[in-house]
Order: structure tokens, then sequence, then C-alpha cells
């Protein structure tokens, strides 16, 4: 029986269809379906996580390199996707759905899919489903090359992080809840302690038999279990056990309960978007120094700014994109105070972009040393695949300018406004620079100075801005990361959060019970707290330990332009700035911009307000020079409106008062 070609067709179906082969009427196949019962959670720990990389061939060196732990996950994610989609019923399935949304003919996309419903064995339909992907990616890409707009290939042109699950409720002793999804329109969840264990019931219904179900994450800060509720698995009883806990896991699953986490869309799409995303993060030669951004990964991470963080104007290239393209201006027109904006279409610049609200994901600052005169640019970075050097730091101009080159930065110059250079004591920066240098990149701070609120900043996914990123799946996730990768979790939020309820060495569900039996405030705003400039951390420098400052990129561009007086006696934390907040601020040289800048600048980039040094896109900053100095500036200030789009610049912003 050749399977059908319904687009929606799904693994119940499909199953029916083309798994059984036969053996089953599809009235009979449909038919059997029962109700399952399942033994939770599953809880990860650090041996788990080495033996889950080392199946995929990865290995973690430094658990305590972001970087490192960083792309090797997201290699083994894509690694793990692409496995999920070589069943027959999936792969059918997803060639459907490809084809169907991504400009195929109708006649092409028929025999394509009659060439897969006649495999005779699983190998030869991986083998035929491959080369169809293979000629509608070929056909897709030709169509770029001509000059169509890019777009993912299949029907969704929204797939980035399109797979953030949003959360109907949490399972509690004696409580019921009840909401709607795709696959089952009706679905009932209810829980009630049975001695050691809280018996979860799980009921779908109203379920299409032609969607291959919807899938849930169950989880609280010790365990997850992952579930698929449809046609086939309507009724599901989940037995989670809750001995073994400690006194904070256990309050946590008694006033929290087990959380629903739904992921939207079906598993093919689920899947496929997943693989959209982490693919914003892989290139091809990543690993391989100097490591110049993929044309096509630039593509989709060009693709991912407009549409998300709807980025105006929309980055075009500025020449060849796969090269750097450099404006040679003079360096003796750069001065000290001087902001250099960045972004790199890596995946991780323009996810920090769309979540900060900015159109940078890094930021650095220019110094001349105050005898020689010679230029610097001094920034907080890490070393990777195509950066040379680590942490705090500074490179002589020239040089830098050669790294940014072979890096595929596409870097802005902002100059300082005289009269606010006039207030810089260039002797003061170095003072300060010299006893930060060295120092490792600010992953302690590096979410907090934009998570003022506590709804309205966490990103949310296009195009209708309903799913977005929530505190509820950070409360859960951070505790899990920690099981996993505990360098990481310290490195990532520990510390920070236990200065922020003056505590010490207390773990995230510790924590969450302290701030709420103890100082009477909620889990949620812990991330919300200011960050204060005068928290010293356990950190490195020149890779041995040390308790010092710990500053990203915007964090130390505003520190070196507070201890050289610019801000004078303004009472306020660099801690809180981020990208946005410190090139939106009314102190740059508007006689510099636009027609004022160098002839070079304008005629290499003549709709830039700005002076674009190097890159294969164009950048311009948004809400560039615009913001007041203030007291406590940074500290309260939304970005995001759930269900409405980001909302980077409020009125807060203008008025000086966030």
């Amino acid at each position: 029986m050749t399977p059908t070609n319904d687009s929606k067709a799904t693994v119940s179906v499909l199953y029916c269809n083309t798994i059984k082969m036969r053996t089953l009427t599809l009235a009979a196949c449909l038919a059997t379906a029962t109700a399952a019962v399942h033994t939770a959670p599953f809880v990860p720990n650090e041996e788990m996580f080495r033996d889950w990389l080392a199946e995929g061939g990865e290995t973690i060196y430094n658990p305590s390199s972001f970087p490192e732990v960083r792309l090797k996950v997201a290699k083994r994610i894509a690694q793990m996707a692409s496995d999920t989609l070589k069943d027959q019923a999936s792969m059918y399935n997803l060639m459907s759905w490809f084809g169907r949304g991504s400009g195929i003919d109708a006649t092409t996309l028929a025999a394509d899919l009659e060439r897969l419903g006649e495999s005779e064995s699983l190998d030869g339909f991986v083998r035929v489903s491959k080369e169809v992907a293979d000629s509608h990616y070929a056909a897709l890409n030709r169509k770029q090359e001509e000059g169509a707009p890019y777009r993912p290939l299949g029907k969704n042109e929204y797939p980035y992080w399109n797979f953030i699950p949003s959360i109907p409720g949490a399972a509690k002793d004696g409580e019921t809840f009840t909401f709607t999804n795709e696959g089952c329109k009706q679905n009932v969840v209810s829980a009630a302690r049975n001695g050691s264990e809280l018996v979860i019931t799980f009921k779908g219904d109203d379920c299409s038999p032609i969607h291959s179900g919807d899938v849930y994450l169950l989880t609280t800060v010790k365990g997850v279990h992952f579930m698929k509720v449809g046609f086939l698995e309507k009724e599901h009883e989940i037995r989670w056990s809750m001995a073994n806990l400690t006194q904070a896991e256990a309050y946590d699953i008694t006033t929290k309960g087990v959380r629903v986490f739904a992921f939207p869309h079906d598993e093919v799409e689920l899947v496929v978007n997943i693989l959209a995303t982490v693919n914003l993060f892989l290139q091809p030669e990543a690993g391989k120094y100097p490591d110049f951004p993929d044309e096509k990964v630039e593509k989709a991470n060009v693709d991912f700014l407009t549409k998300y963080a709807q980025i105006q104007p929309p980055m075009v290239p500025r020449g060849p994109i796969n090269e750097s393209n450099p404006t040679n201006v003079d360096p003796d027109l750069i001065q000290t105070g001087d902001f250099i904006g960045v972004i790199r279409l890596d995946g991780l610049d323009p996810m920090l972009a769309w979540a900060m609200g900015s159109t940078t994901g890094h930021t650095t600052i220019a110094v001349r040393d105050a005898t020689t005169n010679e230029l610097f640019v001094c920034e907080s970075t890490t070393n990777s695949s195509y950066w040379p050097t680590n942490g705090v730091q500074k490179t002589p101009y020239t040089t830098w300018i050669k790294q940014a080159e072979a890096a595929g930065y596409n870097a802005v110059w902002a100059p300082l406004d005289p009269a606010q250079r006039a207030k810089l004591n260039v002797t003061a920066m170095w003072e300060f620079f010299s006893t930060v240098e060295g120092l490792q990149y600010g992953y302690h701070t590096l979410l907090w100075g934009w998570i003022d609120t506590v709804a309205d900043n966490y990103p949310c996914v296009a195009p209708d801005y309903k799913h977005c990123l929530q505190w509820g799946h950070v409360e859960v996730l951070f505790p899990l990361v920690s099981a996993v990768v505990p360098a990481v979790g310290e490195l990532i939020f520990n510390e920070a959060w236990n200065f922020r309820l003056n505590t010490t060495g207390l773990n995230a569900p510790e924590m969450y019970m302290h701030a709420e039996t103890v100082l009477n405030i909620s889990s949620n705003t812990i991330p919300t707290i200011v960050e204060r400039d005068e928290w010293m951390y356990h950190t490195t420098r020149y890779g041995k330990p040390v308790v010092g400052k710990s500053m990203v990129c915007c964090v130390f561009v505003c520190n070196m332009w507070k201890h050289g007086g610019l801000f004078g006696d303004t009472d306020f934390n660099c801690g809180e700035m981020t990208n946005l907040d410190d090139y939106d601020l009314d102190i740059f040289d508007k006689t510099k911009m636009n027609d004022g800048r160098p002839d070079v600048c304008k005629q290499k980039d003549p709709n830039n307000q700005n002076c674009q040094l190097v890159g294969p896109y164009t950048l311009n900053f948004n809400h560039y020079n615009e913001a007041p100095v203030y007291n406590h500036m940074a500290e309260n200030c939304a970005s995001w409106t759930p269900g409405v789009g980001p909302n980077y610049w409020g009125a807060g912003k203008q008025q000086g008062t966030c």
C-alpha cells in the first residue's frame, strides 16, 4: 500500500499504512491504541551527559569552556535530530512536508513521493529520501543564487527557535487542569499522591488521526520525562517518584508540581525546527582557525535577524559575502573612547542581539596609549575558532582589523562626541584596564544585565510572538544543566544568583526555596535583581584562578568609560548595560554621522549613518545616540511584549526612568 500523499499524514496513519506493511487493515491497526503507564522521572547526571556525547563521537575536554560545550552540544543535537528523521514514516512525512512548502512544482513533487512510496526496504527508503532532499535543496539554492529572497527549506518560514514549548500547567497533588493542543483538542491532567509517588493521569481527547501526536516534556528541577499524546496514545499514567529528594527538591514538586511543557507542532516539524536553529550555529569548518562564516549560515542568520529581531534596515551584502570588504579607514581618525560595534553571523551573536534588542552581538572600545599614541582596540571576549586571544585584552588596531577581517566580523565605528571625549582621563582608563587585563570573559553576568523584568525581557518567536521563553523554562532548565555540566552551571548562574540573595554556595533549587520561604520574594524575581559592579566572582586571570570582576563585552566598555570619568557622578551599575545600552547613549558625535563621515565611508556604504570598517553585510545601529545618561539607568527596562513583538525602545528609555 502506498502511503497517503497528505502533507499532514502522521505517524498514526503512516505507521499503520507503511510500517505494519499490510498486516492489518487501517481500521484494525488504529484500534490497537492502548493506555500507557510510565515510570518517571529520568534523572540526568554528568556521566550520562558524557556518554550521550560519546555516542555521537564528541568529547568535552574542558567542561569550564563554554564555547567548547556549546559547539559540541549543538553538533550532537543536530546529529540526533537527523537520526530521528531516518525512520520510514518520518522521512516520508518530512519529504512531503518539505516539498509542499518549498515551491517545488507539483509534477516533480508527485514523482518524488511516488518513488518514496515504492521503496521496499528501509535502506532504500533512506537513500531515495536523501536523493529527493538533495534535489530540493539544489533547486532552492539555484533560486537563491538567481536573486530570490532567502527562505528556509520547507513550508515554515519561521523555524528558528520554534520549538520553545508553552507551559499550559503543572500537575499538583489533588489538582486538575485542562488545555487544548494541535493534535488533541481536549487534554485533562490530574495528579494524586500515592505513597512516595505522584501519580499523574494525562488524557487526550478529540485527537486527529492524521496528526503524529503532541509532544510533551514533564519536568521538575530534579528530572524529566518525554511523552507523546495522540490518536494512538491518548491515555497515560505517569508514576513520578518523590523518593530520595532533597528538602529543596521536595519543596519544588510539592509547591510547584510537575510542569507540563507542550511543544508546538508535530514531531516532524518540531525536529526540523530544531535542526534549522542548531544549524545557525554550526559552521562546516568549525574549529579551524581562522574560521570565516559559511555563506549559507550567514544567509540563514540574516533571515533570522530580519524576521525575529525586526532589524531595520535589513542587513544586505556590501560586496562579495565570502569576503571581508574592508573600508580602509585612516586609523588616525579613530580616537580614545570611540566605540566599535560588531556582529558575526554565526548564530551566537544574532541570538544575543535578538534577546538584548541590539543589532550587535559584541562591543569594543578604542583607546590610544597615553605616551606613544598607538591605537589599541580593548575588549572582553573569548578565544575560539575565529579569535586567538582569551579574556580582557588589548590588540593594536592594525592587528585587530586584520583579525576582524579573517573572522568575518561586521564592524562599525562610532566616534565619541568631542565634548564627551574631553571628560576622559586616559591615564585612569589604562589604570583600570591594568587591573582587569587577562580576566576571563564575563560568563557569570552574560544573561543577567538584560533580564530586568519578570516577563518582558525573555525573547519571543516570530511571527506572532506568542511563544516566548519564560521564567518557567529557566527555573527547571538551569538546575538540570547543573546536574549534567556542573562547571557550566556555576559559571552561568549559580554565583550570580547567590550574590543577589546574599547567600553562599546554594544550588538553584535551594535558592528558589530560600527566596520564597526566607526572603518572601518570588523566585522569578531573582534574575531581575540589579547586577552590582562591586561583586567579585570566582574566575580566572590568564588561566589561573582569581577573584575579580566578571564583564561581558558591553559591561567592559561601559567600565572603561566610567573609570575614565565619562559619566561623572552618575549613580548606576555598568553590570546592567547591554550592547544596545552602550551605543544608544547620547554621547556620540552627531557631526560625524551620515554626510559628516569620511568620504571613504560614504563611498563604501552610502546609506549607513555610521562608518562600517569591515564586513560582508551592512550593519546599522538601532536607536543610536538617543538615550540620556541618568541615575540607575538600564535597571528596569522592558524589551519584549509577548504577543506583540520586540519593544526595545520603550518610554522608560526615552524618559530616563527604567
